[in-house]
């Protein structure tokens, strides 16, 4: 489909059978209305863009700040990922690979009807987002108040102690404290195999210890140039509590790219 010589509407309906699909699959997991994937797509291939949501959420926060992308002219693809289903009884175990492999899928599904993919990350989120830039042909990365840094308590490491000493009791997969940092231990090194922009979202006001490494950080890549920084308001949890103005200088950003 991407090389066929097949026309915009062709393709504008596989993608929308993907996300349909995608839908219904979410649905019988259990996932609420709200929070499954959902897209909008122009009437004609353009730019494009990625929504990964943060760790244990999904899309619910998401479609304000993508229909302010859609009238900005952008196509949208807003993804819940599996990652929201780490710790609940019955569902398959997951590792964060697992959910930079199915960011990578949802990438493939957009690029049929995408002039190029930028993606969005929140939390967690924009550390995949760095990853799948990685491994993708990305245009540009937003990181909204970024997880890129992550540190373990004394309880985890306990726990990652006895996993080594004694692997074939500890079959379950680690839960997020370690995915966490597992996700985020290459972060720096990956975007040093990319060339896409990064602006990351930041509040200076950090909550907790990850959160204050990540923005050191991220203030040292902004010094060497590898990171754009822009400020969002306290309080700010998710991309649809952004201000206008905010949201505007996002949309520059992507434009510009």
């Amino acid at each position: 489909m991407r090389r066929g010589r097949v026309s915009d509407a062709t393709r504008l309906s596989l993608v929308n059978a993907h996300v349909q699909q995608l839908r219904m699959v979410e649905a019988r997991l259990g996932v609420a209305e709200a929070s499954r994937s959902f897209a909008l797509l122009q009437d004609r291939i353009a730019p494009s863009i990625l929504l990964i949501p943060g760790e244990e959420q999904g899309c619910e926060n998401l479609r304000s700040f993508a229909m302010s992308l859609y009238r900005a002219g952008f196509s949208v693809l807003a993804s819940s990922l599996a990652y929201r289903n780490l710790d609940q009884p019955g569902q398959s175990p997951t590792y964060w690979q697992t959910c930079l492999d199915e960011s990578e899928n949802r990438y493939d599904m957009l690029n049929h009807f995408a002039a190029r993919i930028a993606v969005v990350g929140v939390g967690l989120g924009a550390a995949i987002a760095i990853h799948l830039a990685a491994r993708r042909r990305v245009s540009a990365v937003i990181a909204f108040v970024p997880v890129l840094e992550a540190t373990l308590g004394a309880g985890d490491r306990i726990r990652v102690a006895l996993r080594n000493l004694l692997p074939r009791f500890f079959k379950k997969p680690t839960g997020w404290s370690m995915q966490r940092r597992l996700a985020t231990a290459g972060v720096r090194k990956t975007m040093g195999q990319f060339g896409a922009p990064v602006l990351a979202l930041v509040d200076d006001d950090a909550g907790d210890r990850d959160a204050g490494r990540t923005l050191r950080l991220l203030q040292q890549l902004a010094t060497g140039g590898t990171v754009s920084l822009l400020q969002v308001p306290a309080g700010a949890t998710s991309p649809d509590t952004l201000p206008a103005a905010t949201v505007d200088k996002v949309i520059t950003f992507l434009k510009q790219r």
